[in-house]
């Protein structure tokens, strides 16, 4: 029978309804989980796998030397891969343990921890092939682009790098295109099978036949899903966004007339604000599993109280109430006052950094053609501390600014830049930004920034063709120029970062990332040149612990501006200097508390 409309949106709003009243009982377990998975186990994993490679003598790790450690370091990759199977057997975990406790709140039954622990372990030992197989397609191909992947505490950190969405994004029409079309069809087939794991955990049913199981219920049911997840995700972002801004607002106004206790109350915004985004987790990351159980339980599909759940034993945990109470009461003074010790510091003591401003690819406002000469008469007039720019060789083992492994989407011509001479790629003219310019040499870049006074951070590329002694031909070539103009150098190759020092220490030379996996790796780099989006304050403070800088890039927005700052960068690479120089000036000096509780608020990343 068809449902209506009207039907549909008033049981969407029951079942959210019910969605926030039931869940409440569940909360402090959720927490606990999330609390060890956040603060001790994602933490572990990180240390462990620095731990491994530095015992096995890795610098780094990356696509580009996994081919390496497989052959010289072959106890490295199987230390890497126990790890990564690790993570899956924890992210599965997670699972389980979630979906178990949105079962008994259905079944409205208490269960004590220690018997839901027991239950998800129990649910360990009938992993099957199968279910191993579509567990990994389902949240490492399919949840990711769907969005809901951020639900799991160890996916959570898994991001699509900024640099490559802008790449999708930064006009190409039917690249945007495709990836709404791909983006929807993932979601659509991410409701379709939301029910299978589920099916495949609680009731042991084969691979198949909860793949069909799932099919036929989102089909009757689709539209009634997806409504109940936006309008749970709508609900718990705007009650989240309220009370931040409740709480800052009450902040700023006890500055203006209240003065005297600023600090005091600051101290406390904070830690509201901590909770804030901790209640904001747990909610989201338990919705997704409530949603499924609730539907499960509606189709009468849900199986009956097992066998190893005892009602005896959770009257036992009942009775030992108060001493589990004391126990927690304690840990949690006992994190409060570090937290409270935490937040003091920052607030007193955490000054946004003043770092340097660099312009990226020497375009700022899209004002000229990147790494060309008539841009960098345009940007030199910004005085960015440093313009960034892009080297390649050319086939004669010259020396010429190239961003794009390929000529095509600038000179309209499909060929790389090691395919031609010096000759042939100075004849060629480049578009973009509706505007023209000659592609240029090296040498007459660096003549006109020498003139002007302009300082560089040249970044050295290396794609399929590039002679083996690129690094030696550059070094040989302007070793004097770079180190009496004090320019800097960067690349995205470990190696010829290496090479870079070993042939002149004095080089001022940053590693370049394009994302966080394990830290800093070990490197005898100046610094790293970090992609903003994976960017945090633990990678910064590392770094310098180990007495090396971190430029991000590239940043171009208002908040990510001030969010980097908050790290402490020594360096922005951006498309926009004029917004980051006057971001910068606007917030020297002394911040008002409300102020750092902003910044620490959009950069608020408990995940």
């Amino acid at each position: 029978m068809e449902v209506k409309p009207m039907t549909y949106l008033k049981n969407t709003i029951k079942n959210t309804l019910d969605f926030f009243k039931d869940t409440k009982f569940y909360f402090r377990d959720v927490l606990l989980l999330h609390c060890f998975m956040l603060f001790i186990l994602v933490p572990g994993l990180v240390w462990l796998a620095r731990f491994i490679m530095v015992r096995g003598g890795v610098d780094y790790l990356s696509y580009t030397n996994i081919g390496e450690i497989i052959k010289q370091h072959l106890f490295v990759f199987v230390g890497l891969v126990v790890l990564v199977l690790l993570v899956i057997l924890t992210v599965y975990f997670e699972f389980t343990f979630l979906n178990i406790s949105m079962y008994f709140i259905k079944k409205k039954q208490e269960i004590g921890l220690k018997q839901l622990l027991w239950a998800t372990l129990l649910q360990l030992k009938h992993l099957r092939i199968s279910l191993v197989l579509f567990f990994l397609f389902y949240f490492f191909l399919i949840l990711p682009f769907g969005g809901l992947a951020s639900h799991t505490d160890i996916l959570s950190n898994i991001k699509i790098p900024a640099f490559i969405m802008d790449f999708i994004f930064t006009n190409r029409r039917l690249f945007v295109a495709l990836w709404v079309v791909w983006y929807l069809f993932c979601l659509y087939i991410g409701i379709r099978l939301i029910f299978a794991l589920p099916e495949m955990t609680l009731r042991n049913r084969s691979f198949r036949e909860s793949v069909r199981e799932s099919w036929a219920i989102t089909k009757r049911k689709f539209f009634q899903i997806v409504g109940q997840i936006l309008l749970i995700t709508v609900c718990i972002f705007v009650g989240y966004a309220v009370a931040n801004f409740l709480i800052l607002g009450v902040q700023k106004l006890i500055e203006q007339y209240f003065s005297h206790y600023a600090l005091y109350t600051a101290v406390i915004a904070m830690v509201l604000l901590q909770i804030c985004s901790v209640l904001n987790l747990v909610l989201s990351t338990i919705m997704i599993y409530y949603v499924v159980i609730d539907y499960m339980d509606d189709e009468g599909i849900l199986p009956e109280i097992p066998g190893w759940y005892k009602v005896d034993e959770v009257k036992e945990q009942k009775n030992g109430f108060f001493a589990s109470s004391v126990f927690v009461g304690v840990a949690a003074a006992i994190f409060g006052v570090g937290l409270g010790v935490f937040n003091l510091n920052y607030l007193t003591n955490n000054e946004l950094s003043d770092p340097i401003v660099l312009s990226h690819r020497g375009v700022s406002e899209g004002v000229g053609v990147q790494n060309t000469i008539p841009a960098l008469e345009q940007v030199v007039k910004l005085k960015p501390n440093y313009v960034e720019i892009d080297v390649q060789e050319t086939k004669d083992k010259q020396f010429v600014l190239m961003h794009d492994p390929n000529l095509k989407d600038l000179a309209e011509i499909n060929a790389t830049v090691g395919q031609l001479t010096l000759k042939e790629l100075t004849s060629l003219t480049l578009k973009e930004n509706g505007q023209k310019a000659k592609l240029t040499s090296f040498d007459e870049y660096l003549k006109c920034a020498d003139a002007v006074g302009q300082k560089l951070l040249i970044e050295i590329k290396v794609y399929d063709h590039y002679s083996e002694d690129i690094v030696d031909n550059f070094v040989n070539k302007y070793r004097g120029d770079i180190l009496s103009r004090g320019h800097r150098l960067h690349s995205l190759s470990y190696n010829v970062v290496t090479r870079l020092k070993e042939l002149e220490p004095k080089f001022y030379c940053n590693y370049i990332l394009p994302f966080n996996l394990v830290g800093p790796p070990i490197s005898e780099a100046n610094g790293f040149t970090m992609e903003y989006s994976t960017l945090n304050s633990g990678f910064v403070d590392a770094a310098h612990g180990e007495g090396k800088e971190v430029y991000a890039w590239t940043v171009n927005d208002a908040d990510s501006i001030e969010r980097m700052r908050s790290y402490g960068v020594d360096g922005i690479i951006t498309d926009d200097v004029q917004r980051v120089q006057k971001m910068i000036e606007k917030n020297q000096g002394n911040m008002t508390y409300s102020d750092k509780l902003l910044i620490y608020a959009l950069g608020l990343d408990v995940g």
